[in-house]
């Protein structure tokens, strides 16, 4: 059995947008959730999101490749860029050994909706435009930084909720434990999208501590805000079998 070490790691989240700017977050205990007003519109019970900055790749990566990204690749790319620098993995090193890719990611909502918006209002799918595809698949992240980096090793997609980042350091942890891969890179992304979200909205899972925000999301915390348990149990059918 190989030893498995993790040599770099990257970071692109609504604390920071690198490691640096995460760990200042994380000592000074900044919140990075926001009001989302496109929520409110929507019709959101809680607009409270994860405030993320859109990333500005234009003149940084070749339009051909940008138009595949959907939002949650955009930021799993710049975190892939940093963990790579900070492994000292370049692209000689990417040509000359057979890097995999393990990516934890569970939906891709928002371009599956805007590709049939497109469809629907032009009844010519033939208009939806090539990169959507790519966008909309749920393993987007992976099929597009295998391209992007020239990675030639295994290549998955791990979907298991709020824990498919994990899942996939544990897959990679494996493969190199058991001499499959020498190298992987693995993570996880997700869409900050409101077309992604509003199921959970429907149970009530997010806070309406409207009034600060950066006190909203403290599952750890006595004074977090809590679900109604009468209104939740009502929902679901408990039944011993």
């Amino acid at each position: 059995m190989k030893r498995a070490v993790i040599t770099g790691l990257g970071i692109y989240s609504c604390i920071g947008k690198n490691l640096e700017e995460v760990a200042k977050s994380l000592y000074e205990g900044k919140s990075g959730i926001g009001i989302d007003e496109e929520r409110k519109a929507y019709g959101y019970r809680s607009p409270l999101t994860g405030i993320v900055e859109k990333p500005q790749l234009k003149g940084f990566l070749d339009r051909r490749l940008r138009i595949g990204l959907a939002e949650q690749g955009e930021y799993a790319y710049l975190a892939t860029l940093e963990a790579f620098k900070n492994a000292g993995i370049d692209a000689d090193f990417l040509e000359k050994n057979e890097v995999g890719i393990f990516y934890g990611n569970d939906s891709s909502a928002k371009a599956v909706i805007e590709a049939n918006n497109i469809a629907m209002e032009k009844r010519d799918t033939m208009l939806i435009g090539s990169g959507a595809i790519f966008q909309s698949m749920n393993s987007t992240v992976t099929m597009n930084l295998s391209t992007i980096f020239k990675l030639r090793g295994a290549n998955m997609t791990i979907s298991a909720a709020c824990a498919s980042g994990s899942h996939s350091i544990g897959l990679g942890y494996l493969f190199i434990k058991q001499g499959l891969q020498e190298v992987v890179l693995c993570g996880g992304a997700q869409e900050t999208s409101l077309y992604s979200m509003g199921s959970f909205d429907a149970l009530s899972a997010f806070s309406v501590n409207l009034a600060d925000p950066a006190k909203a999301s403290r599952p750890f915390d006595k004074n977090r805000g809590r679900l109604n348990s009468e209104r939740w149990c009502g929902k679901l059918d408990f039944r011993r079998v």
